[in-house]
C-alpha cells in the first residue's frame, strides 16, 4: 500500500502536473515506492501533454513527463486518495463539492507546507509520528495534526494560492516553479527526518 496523494489546478497542464511530478520526484527520492502522486484538473484539458512552459522546467531538472495526460476530477478518483493538494483555495472548494469527506484532508500546496511548519513549531509532534512504522500510518494521522493547525494559523487571503502561468511568458511558469518547488521541499524534507 502506498500513500496516494493528488495535486489539482483547473487545466491539468500546467501547476498541477509541474507539483505531482516535482513531488513524486522528492518523494520517491527518499522513500522509494512509498508514495503514488498523481494530478487532475478542475476544468481539465483532457489527454493535453504538460504545457511546453512547465515542460522545460521539469526537463532542466531531469524529471520525466513524456506519459503524462491531462485528466478530469472525478468523484471516482478522489475515492482513492488519502491528501488532497490543490495550487489554489478556490480549487479546495471543488474537490469538497465532489467530496466533503476531503474536508481535513485536501490543503492547498503552500497551505500544506506552511502548516508543516508552524505546526511543528507550537508542538513538535512529529516526534509522536515518528513512532508510526510506516508511511501510510503516519500521513493517515497528519491531516487531523494539520486540519487542527489550520484554525490556529490562518493566511491572509489569497497567500495560499500559486498563480496560474497557463499562456503567459516563461517568467511566469518559472515562478510558479519557485513556489511549488518551496513547498515540495518542505513536504519532502518532512518525510525525510523519518528516513
Amino acid at each position: 500500500m502506498s500513500v496516494r496523494i493528488l495535486t489539482i489546478c483547473t487545466g491539468n497542464i500546467c501547476r498541477s502536473p509541474y507539483a505531482h511530478l516535482a513531488l513524486q520526484h522528492g518523494l520517491d527520492a527518499v522513500r522509494p515506492g512509498a508514495f503514488e502522486v498523481a494530478s487532475a484538473g478542475t476544468h481539465a484539458m483532457i489527454d493535453n501533454p504538460v504545457d511546453p512552459g512547465s515542460a522545460r522546467i521539469l526537463q532542466g531538472r531531469g524529471i520525466i513527463h513524456d506519459d503524462f495526460a491531462a485528466r478530469q476530477i472525478t468523484e471516482r478518483i478522489l475515492e482513492d486518495v488519502d491528501i488532497v493538494l490543490p495550487l489554489e483555495v478556490a480549487h479546495r472548494k471543488i474537490v469538497l463539492s465532489y467530496s466533503p469527506r476531503h474536508l481535513k484532508r485536501a490543503f492547498t500546496l503552500k497551505e500544506f507546507a506552511r502548516l508543516l511548519d508552524s505546526a511543528d513549531a507550537r508542538e513538535p509532534w512529529t516526534q509522536r509520528l515518528a513512532g508510526m512504522g510506516t508511511p501510510e500510518e503516519r500521513w493517515a494521522a497528519l491531516p487531523s495534526h494539520l486540519a487542527r493547525e489550520r484554525g490556529l494559523n490562518r493566511a491572509e487571503e489569497g497567500a495560499d494560492d500559486i498563480a496560474d502561468p497557463y499562456r503567459r511568458p516563461q517568467e511566469a511558469f518559472d515562478q510558479m516553479a519557485v513556489e511549488v518547488d518551496a513547498a515540495v521541499d518542505r513536504i519532502v524534507a518532512f518525510e525525510r527526518q523519518f528516513s
